[in-house]
């Protein structure tokens, strides 16, 4: 590498465009493939297919690229200084120690000052680049630095980054962090065709450059590897294009010299139907099962989490006895919410953007639980109690709503009819209907008329119920935190504890392993709570005011803190009361999470809800009642 240095002379490829001036992308094995066609069809070859004069097929070395784009406002910026603490995690590194940033000349970047660059953006891009041959390229730095700067070429910009490689996969990848911003200071904006297909194809280019193409014996072999796995593989995917209301139809060979794939479609589909996850219907012609990727991306899955949960056990030097299933099913009807001691919260596949709790439950089993994205689990860690439930996914009540205006008018919806259906009705709450149906609509699951009006119809709610299943592959699970510190000191603290919660509701259940350490917590706990004079004796019962008052205590705490840093006076919220103010921050205490609402000369402490944390420095209003708050923007927008 040194004789290039010492050249002073730098080669950089222009922008590459198809020939014929359409403007978009072509991959290095696109131009392959077309220049064997055109020698296909000038030798004759093209037609018949019993020629002997077929070209040899190439393709592109394979990678995969997931481009995710992070608002900084609200919780975005601190989502992000996590994520870029993540990257530089402990085992990522090639030797398997701890990970490190660079950037396009220094190795070892200062995450902390690229964060602090970044605190003013708009948005950020998180990249997660992962070539199927990663394994056998020479240097992945070299192959970031470059991916990067065909990147500034291609948005004639140049771009504030860092990356990190991780090897702790199967398949190395790299996690690249992108600024949103230009080099003149204006907002970056990445063209939606160049996420979707441009880096992809850059990326593809730079390895298949390097390693050289795959020529058909190469993807022949690779293919018929997946006919027999028991796994969601390409060749899945490739049914599921193929496929017209879940029905493969193969009867027609292509004459294009590309059988060979079709045969592989064949015998992966005569394989499927032996793992009873497509029907033969006539000769060679199968439907698919609707539950076929699911279910095979939850068996190729399996080894992985098992891998991870005995790992996390091991670790934790923690023994429990197996069970039928020690993976949490959220989506079995039959699954009850769990409540347990996180001995471990992790990734277990950070292209995909998966993550991981494994919980030591009351009834003394440990269990893995898929939770989703990785921004699941940003304030989960070893130590804490939380409970697990899985993802409502029935229709809300706006859908009864929706659906019942609609039956009486023909199967059409509109905020006047809502008006008129109700006139009670405020317009925030319409709204608020208008957005579930706005929302649904991206989705596919709803259709708006001409006249801004929308048609419901007559299955409308069992549409309601696969929209909620759509999202709840990315959240399968409510999560939420019950004590954030261990028993022993979740025992002396002074505020509505989860233990008093319990010993509220007087549970009597028999518990097993960790549920025995809680048991023995509750006992200390009655015990501080009457050297604090909460409690006559150790006997006497939790009442609803014992609750009310330790909450009290622990937010007077707070409230002092509070007085001392913002300059202003604290004041105490009522029941059925509105609140108006600006929301500040989000304090976590003892008793739970509460929002600073802010006014000119005082401010308040309500309970939190995370559709506040978008509107952070914004002024609400809400609506207090119970243990929940309805929060609605002064302009009119609710956001409970």
């Amino acid at each position: 590498m040194s004789g290039f240095d010492d050249n002073g002379f730098n080669v950089k490829l222009g922008r590459i465009f198809s020939p014929g001036g359409t403007g978009k992308f072509v991959s290095f094995a696109g131009r392959i493939r077309r220049a064997a066609n055109a020698s296909r069809r000038s030798s004759g070859g093209g037609g018949n297919r019993n020629s002997r004069h077929v070209a040899e097929q190439f393709f592109s070395r394979r990678v995969i690229v997931k481009v995710n784009l992070v608002k900084m406002a609200g919780g975005g910026a601190k989502g992000q200084a996590l994520h870029l603490q993540y990257i530089e995690r402990d085992s990522a590194a090639l030797d398997g120690g701890k990970g490190y940033l660079i950037d396009r000349e220094d190795l070892f970047v200062d995450g902390d000052a690229f964060y602090e660059r970044g605190q003013s953006d708009r948005h950020q891009f998180r990249i997660v680049v992962s070539a199927q041959d990663g394994k056998d390229m020479s240097d992945l730095i070299l192959y970031t630095r470059d991916l990067v700067s065909q990147m500034e070429t291609d948005l004639d910009t140049k771009l504030d980054w860092v990356a990190a490689n991780h090897y702790d996969t199967a398949f190395p990848h790299t996690h690249i962090v992108i600024r949103g911003v230009r080099d003149d200071g204006t907002n970056l904006v990445i063209p939606r065709e160049y996420i979707s297909y441009g880096i992809r194809n850059r990326a593809e280019e730079l390895v298949t450059l390097e390693l050289g193409p795959i020529n058909q014996m190469e993807a022949a072999v690779s293919l018929a590897k997946q006919v027999t796995q028991e796994r969601f593989t390409q060749l899945d995917r490739d049914l599921q294009s193929l496929a017209v209301s879940n029905v493969v139809d193969l009867r027609v060979s292509p004459m294009d010299g590309s059988d060979w794939s079709w045969r592989l479609n064949i015998a992966r589909l005569k394989h499927l139907s032996r793992m009873g996850l497509a029907e033969k219907i006539s000769k060679r012609t199968w439907k698919l099962s609707p539950s076929m990727e699911r279910t095979l991306r939850r068996l190729g899955e399996r080894g992985d989490i098992l891998k991870a949960y005995h790992k996390a056990l091991s670790a934790a030097k923690l023994d429990r006895p197996s069970v039928s299933d020690n993976i949490y099913d959220p989506f079995d009807a039959r699954t009850k919410p769990i409540t347990g001691l996180v001995v471990r919260s992790g990734i277990l596949d950070d292209v995909n953007d998966r993550a991981f709790i494994v919980l030591d439950t009351l009834e003394g089993e440990a269990i893995y639980v898929s939770t989703g994205g990785s921004a699941s689990i940003e304030d989960i860690e070893a130590g804490m109690t939380v409970s697990i439930k899985s993802t409502d996914i029935q229709p809300k009540q706006s859908d009864m709503t929706i659906e019942k205006i609609a039956a009486a008018r023909n199967g059409d919806y509109s905020p006047a009819a809502h008006q008129a259906s109700d006139p009670s009705a405020r317009s925030e709450y319409i709204k608020a209907h208008v957005r579930r149906l706005e929302a649904m609509r991206r989705a596919g699951y709803a259709t708006r008329n001409s006249d801004g009006s929308w048609r419901i119809p007559h299955d409308y709610l069992k549409r309601a119920i696969a929209f909620e299943k759509s999202k709840a592959q990315a959240k399968p699970v409510d999560i939420r935190i019950v004590a954030r510190v261990p028993l022993q000191e979740l025992a002396q603290t002074l505020g509505r504890t989860w233990l008093d919660e319990r010993l509220f509701d007087d549970e009597q259940a028999e518990y097993k392993g960790y549920g025995d350490a809680v048991k023995q917590a509750e006992i200390l706990r009655r015990q501080y709570l009457v050297s604090e004079s909460i409690l006559k004796n150790t006997d006497a019962a939790i009442t609803q005011a014992h609750l009310d008052k330790l909450e009290s205590r622990d937010l007077k705490l707070a409230a002092t803190a509070l007085e001392t840093e913002l300059g202003k006076s604290f004041a105490a919220h009522s029941q059925g009361k509105k609140i108006k103010g600006v929301y500040r921050e989000a304090i976590t205490r003892p008793s739970g999470k509460y929002a600073v609402i802010e006014r000119a000369k005082d401010f308040s402490l309500v309970p939190w809800r995370d559709t506040l944390e978008r509107n952070i420095g914004r002024e609400v209003m809400g609506i207090v009642s119970g243990d929940g708050i309805s929060w609605t923007l002064t302009k009119g927008r609710e956001i409970s």
